[in-house]
């Protein structure tokens, strides 16, 4: 069975064929559900990882290799492989990869995390995002909600509204140190009023500074300076789902 195969699967047993509401649980567009199953689209990692995520009770296994059952037998008691310090849970996968879940920040969820998230019990009731992944991290990691269009520009680069990324902190002891802004162009920056989701382009280390700048080119996203002062957290994005696929 092929992949698409086995989306349609998906789509047959568990919405009894009706495109429309698989396409709606899963927050996509019905034409482009519709293209994946009749294999006339690609299907990519982000396709996999957006399923997983919306329709935690499916195998990441079966999905990706056929192998198991299509269902998890339950969802909520499946043992990690892995918790690390940080709390992220590691489920180890057929084909030598992991499905690893974080606490997951939607935008509704901006203000609160903004005003708690140095409480342990708030990170702990966050809901949380499943991804993809080769190998496992140690780090603090979390997932967030893309708010806007400033990193919109209608290229493949974009960072849309409502898009998921997987963001991996950089601890503030380490800010005054070269950014490593090559490896990783987008950030997330938490600041005291709100969240935000920029490239890094300039870093004045003497200053404490660095340079914020907007994939979107319209005036009202020119780039501008933050200070390390005015910052409370920066997540390096090393992954992204897509909310248009």
């Amino acid at each position: 069975m092929e992949i698409h195969e086995r989306i349609k699967k998906i789509r047959e047993d568990l919405f009894k064929g009706s495109n429309s509401e698989f396409a709606r649980s899963i927050d996509e567009k019905p034409n482009t559900t519709s293209n994946w199953i009749s294999g006339n689209r690609k299907i990519g990692l982000e396709v996999i990882e957006k399923i997983l995520a919306r329709l935690p009770q499916i195998n990441a296994s079966w999905l990706l290799t056929e192998e198991g059952p299509m269902m998890k037998v339950d969802a909520d008691k499946e043992e990690p492989y892995l918790i690390t310090k940080a709390g992220v849970k590691y489920f180890q996968l057929a084909n030598g990869k992991y499905l690893m879940r974080v606490p997951f920040v939607p935008i509704k969820a901006y203000g609160k995390y903004i005003d708690d998230y140095r409480d342990a019990e708030f990170s702990g009731s966050l809901d949380e995002y499943n991804f993809i992944v080769d190998q496992i991290g140690h780090g603090k990691y979390m997932a967030f909600e893309i708010k806007g269009d400033s990193m919109d520009d209608d290229t493949r680069k974009s960072l849309a509204n409502g898009d998921i990324v997987l963001g991996r902190e950089l601890g503030s002891e380490h800010w005054r140190d070269k950014l490593r802004t090559n490896e990783y162009p987008n950030w997330i920056i938490v600041l005291d009023n709100t969240i935000l989701c920029k490239q890094i382009i300039n870093q004045d280390v003497e200053k404490g500074t660095i340079t914020c700048h907007s994939l979107n080119t319209s005036p009202e996203y020119s780039d501008f300076e933050l200070s390390f002062n005015d910052i409370r957290q920066m997540f390096n994005i090393i992954q992204r789902v897509s909310n248009m696929m």
